[in-house]
């Protein structure tokens, strides 16, 4: 009964965080494609001259389908991937982490812009043009076109440059580029024995009538809800992408899970209490998808403004794609981060994280107190008997870097051995991020004339962007930039804000995610201090 109680505050939790501005960035996506998929199946309704109708149960059975297989998606990598970067990172590396979220959201963002040119019908119209040009299909000139567009494609999704010789990921990820020469050689292969430069005019429409029967043909899909197949994996997909290509902040509850999973607590019990939360997560999503759903209707009944409609929905939906294809879905958040909205959204989810942790007769799953993350570091007798090597796990030596502060200066990890360290990993977009500042602020004040100092990286962003912070919140202690973003790669960072405590030796600690107190703050460097 205690169990069921605290994973019915964790849903709750769930319920609350979908207001907050780590999750709300995330709906207008969603909206997006869920406006896309019912704006183009309203037009082949309409094409196929089906009748005017109101909303079966089918297709109602069908949207929340949609629903049900996108969140199934968001919470893969949202839950999942945020679970395993934090509780084996050692193992995978987070390097790792980084890499494969960054290269889901490159190639997942050409798949949704490839997916709003489908729903507005543009895609449609062009097949069949170019179909019709057997002249233009029989040059080489026009394969050589297309393998070069996808030359570029491949390089950059899998490198994120061009110039893959160049990029940075053959230091710490030499994997995703070694997969995208392969996929490239590949997709060049296929060109050059299919025939697409000796037999163009055999080749392509042949290819073409493959990508129209898949997309397009059996309409019948589209005007009888209940039948054939209705791209459930597509949705699937698309929460992949959406939350993998948009990189998140870190509400309370969503961090404190986190963080008990890597400070060593039990992974699978966390894990219980993170379904719980990604399912009280996803119910808004369904219900924003009935929504949507009932537009349907609407929509029929106006037909003659339908083409215009469905290339506004297009048109958005290919905005969001080029938002997760360049990694700045998250500006749609920065709104969101500042004001009070902010503050009373994050207060929100601390006091259900309250409740969470404050049940005196619970037993969830492991230490309830460590849910909290308020908890000094534990073991550090343990960790300064062992040898440790350099990586991002708690008891290593945490990697250094060389960067500028935002004044400019020359800043390195390694100058501030004999201290200990707060290393913050922060976004001004952030919400989180801006709530805990003054709280770092604070401590880096109060501690004054000890062993301790607070460095924050920020998240590629530009110096003047860190120095208008800076000002705004009155903040005093190192402000480290990575406009490259190649210290939170060798951080593993994905999810903002992130902290690792460093002993005096720069020895990893205690890793924090999401925003921390005062309180904790303390307590954390208390530990460090007397150790």
């Amino acid at each position: 009964m205690e169990i069921q109680l605290t994973l019915w505050l964790a849903f709750i939790a769930g319920l609350v965080s979908f207001i907050s501005p780590c999750v709300l960035p995330l709906v207008p996506a969603y909206v997006g494609y869920m406006g896309g998929r019912l704006t183009s199946s309203v037009s082949n309704v309409a094409l196929a001259g089906g009748p005017v109708v109101g909303i079966g149960t089918a297709q109602r059975f069908i949207t929340f389908a949609h629903s049900l297989f996108f969140v199934a998606g968001f919470s893969l990598v949202f839950v999942g991937i945020g679970l395993v970067s934090t509780a084996f990172i050692s193992v995978v590396g987070g390097q790792n982490i980084g890499t494969i979220t960054d290269l889901i959201g490159r190639v997942g963002g050409v798949i949704i812009i490839f997916l709003g040119l489908h729903f507005s019908g543009l895609l449609s119209g062009w097949l069949q043009r170019l179909r019709s040009r057997e002249t233009l299909l029989a040059s080489p000139l026009f394969s050589l076109a297309v393998a070069l567009i996808a030359v570029v494609l491949i390089l950059w999704g899998f490198s994120g440059t061009v110039a893959i010789q160049e990029s940075e990921l053959w230091q710490w990820a030499p994997w995703a580029p070694t997969l995208g020469l392969i996929v490239l050689g590949l997709f060049l292969a296929w060109l050059l024995l299919g025939g697409a430069f000796t037999d163009g005019v055999r080749f392509w429409p042949a290819n073409i009538d493959r990508l129209t029967g898949f997309l397009y043909a059996d309409t019948r899909r589209e005007v009888n809800a209940s039948g054939g197949r209705n791209g459930f994996a597509s949705s699937a997909l698309m929460g992949v992408v959406f939350s993998a290509g948009w990189t998140p902040c870190i509400g309370p509850v969503y961090g404190a899970v986190l963080t008990l999973a890597a400070n060593g607590g039990d992974v699978s019990q966390a894990g219980t209490l993170l379904a719980a939360y990604s399912l009280g997560l996803g119910v808004p999503f369904m219900l924003t998808a009935f929504l949507l759903d009932g537009a349907q209707g609407i929509l029929r009944r106006l037909q003659r403004h339908l083409r215009s409609i469905q290339l506004l929905s297009g048109a958005f939906l290919i905005l969001v794609g080029l938002l997760v294809a360049s990694g700045t879905l998250q500006g749609l958040s920065a709104t969101l981060a500042t004001g009070s909205f902010a503050e009373a959204a994050i207060n929100l989810e601390e006091q259900v994280l309250g409740s969470l942790i404050g049940e005196p007769e619970a037993e969830p799953l492991g230490d309830v107190d460590a849910l909290s993350a308020s908890d000094a570091p534990v073991g550090f007798d343990q960790l300064a008997e062992s040898a440790p090597s350099t990586g991002t796990a708690a008891g290593q030596i945490a990697p250094d870097f060389a960067t500028t502060g935002d004044d400019g200066q020359a800043l390195s990890l390694s100058d501030y051995r004999g201290q200990i360290v707060l290393l913050n990993f922060w976004a001004t977009w952030c919400g989180p991020c801006r709530i805990e500042m003054p709280e770092f602020e604070q401590i880096y004040r109060d501690r004054a004339g000890e062993d301790f100092v607070v460095i924050a990286v920020n998240n590629a962003e530009s110096a003047a962007a860190v120095q208008d912070f800076r000002e705004e919140l009155a903040l005093s202690f190192p402000l480290a930039l990575d406009v490259d973003a190649s210290i939170q790669a060798l951080f593993g960072i994905n999810n903002y804000p992130s902290t690792f405590l460093l002993d005096r030796e720069g020895r990893i600690l205690s890793r924090h995610f999401g925003a921390l107190t005062v309180e904790q703050i303390h307590e954390l460097v208390d530990g460090a201090l007397d150790s």
